[in-house]
C-alpha cells in the first residue's frame, strides 16, 4: 500500500484560514460560530477555537463550511 502526498487542506476535517489585506478573513472548515461581537468573532475548529480580534468586525458570509468576516483585523488566534 502506498501513501499519497496530499496537501493538508484536502484531508477531511482540515481547516484553512486566509487573511486578505488586514481587513478580511476566510475560515474554511469551521465547526460553528461561538461568539460574535464588533471586536471579536470566535468559531469552533477541528480541535481548536479560532478567535478573530479587531474593530468593526462583521460577518460577510457564513455557511456550514466557510465563514467570511471583515473589518479592521488585529489578530487571528488559535486556542
Amino acid at each position: 500500500m502506498s501513501r499519497l502526498d496530499l496537501p493538508a487542506e484536502s484531508l477531511p476535517g482540515a481547516m484553512r484560514i486566509t487573511i486578505s489585506g488586514g481587513t478580511r478573513v476566510l475560515v474554511e472548515g469551521h465547526r460553528g460560530l461561538l461568539e460574535y461581537a464588533d471586536d471579536r468573532i470566535a468559531a469552533a475548529g477541528p480541535g481548536c477555537r479560532i478567535l478573530i480580534k479587531g474593530e468593526g468586525l462583521g460577518l460577510v458570509a457564513m455557511d456550514r463550511q466557510e465563514l467570511v468576516a471583515s473589518g479592521r483585523l488585529w489578530a487571528v488566534e488559535l486556542e
